[in-house]
């Protein structure tokens, strides 16, 4: 761990109001959904659309214009559009606190909010096609929004990539965090460029010109209040997920560095019983060479001439007494005048 990260209970914390009532959150946006749906396709008007040639009875009236069916997509197709801009949104707010605080929760925040928006972009992305298929009569057609939209797309796929590519914790989540506050700039232009381009042929749900009527208006807010639970549930069983992981990650470098330092504290006992055997093998060595120097001194002088040490004239072969000398020349005195008589 870094400086300045938290530690994985701090990043996870504990089970709180909010993920009891998940499971009530589930239900209540899968039934506003339904609810949603079904009011479309069944008490919802349909939309006028292109001018028809000659006028045709439909439920019992008369009409001049096409009525569009394949518009009740909208009911679904807008709101999860608009849960990918908060989720994004959120996903760029928990960035920016990441740079500020360094904490890493707020990077796990964040990817986990990114994960989210990546998955309601596809289902945008999905019903949206459908609907262009159908009304327009081909897949694709590079106007501003679905540009826009698009590329919002990729830059969402390009936030995991980045965070595949870099394996150091702390500079992949720096690097990340900016990244995502710069792909959120394309959230509001693809939100806002029907407005801003008058010649996009996608068609404008929110204008000031006109509002829709309650039978439109009612089931479409049911489902955009259903789809941002579910968001939100998709989010904080993610943010779960990710949280768990982190925590199992943080464990295993623990425990690494725990046997790092294991190991480097043996290594170094190993080490200094090593040094300290050394020492004692030379320390013997050099008392052994001055022993052996003693010796060889000591038998130098033996070879020798006897040594008499001090007054005592004691020597190498026995003491000798004071007297010895006088008596040795007596006695070699003694010897001499014999032989001189003999003569």
């Amino acid at each position: 761990m870094t400086r300045g990260e938290k530690p994985a209970g701090a990043v996870r914390g504990p089970v709180g109001l909010p993920d009891r009532l998940l499971p009530i959150l589930l239900a209540a946006g899968a039934l506003l959904t339904a609810v949603d749906i079904v009011w479309a396709f069944t008490l919802a008007p349909l939309v006028q659309g292109a001018q028809l040639a000659e006028p045709v009875v439909i439920g019992g009236g008369q009409g001049t214009t096409k009525l569009l069916l394949s518009q009740k997509i909208f009911y679904l197709h807008v709101p999860v559009a608009i849960a990918s801009f908060v989720a994004m949104g959120f996903a760029a707010f928990f960035a920016v606190r990441f740079l500020m605080t360094r904490e890493r929760a707020y990077d796990v925040r964040s990817k986990t909010a990114m994960e989210v928006t990546l998955v309601l972009i596809a289902a945008t992305m999905i019903s949206g096609d459908l609907w262009t298929c159908f009304e327009w009569g081909v897949w694709w057609v590079w106007e501003p929004r679905l540009t826009t939209y698009f590329i919002l797309m990729l830059l969402v796929i390009a936030y995991f990539i980045l965070r595949n590519a870099i394996d150091d914790p702390e500079r992949r989540a720096r690097f990340c965090a900016v990244f995502g506050i710069v792909a959120f700039i394309d959230a509001p232009i693809s939100f806002l460029i029907t407005r801003l381009v008058p010649s996009s042929i996608h068609p404008v749900v929110f204008r000031t010109d006109s509002g829709l009527p309650p039978m439109m208006l009612i089931p479409f807010l049911l489902g955009l209040f259903g789809m941002l639970m579910i968001a939100f549930v998709l989010y904080r069983v993610a943010w779960r997920v990710n949280a768990d992981a982190l925590a199992v990650e943080e464990l295993k470098e623990r425990l690494e560095e725990q046997d790092a330092r294991a190991n480097r504290a043996a290594a170094e006992e190993a080490l200094a019983r090593l040094q300290a055997r050394g020492a004692a093998v030379a320390s013997g060595a050099a008392a052994g060479d001055g022993a052996g120097g003693d010796g060889a001194g000591a038998s130098g002088v033996s070879a020798g001439a006897p040594v008499v040490s001090g007054a005592t004239g004691s020597s190498e072969f026995g003491a000798v007494s004071p007297g010895a000398g006088e008596s040795d020349r007596a006695y070699a005195s003694e010897r001499g005048d014999a032989a001189a008589g003999e003569e």
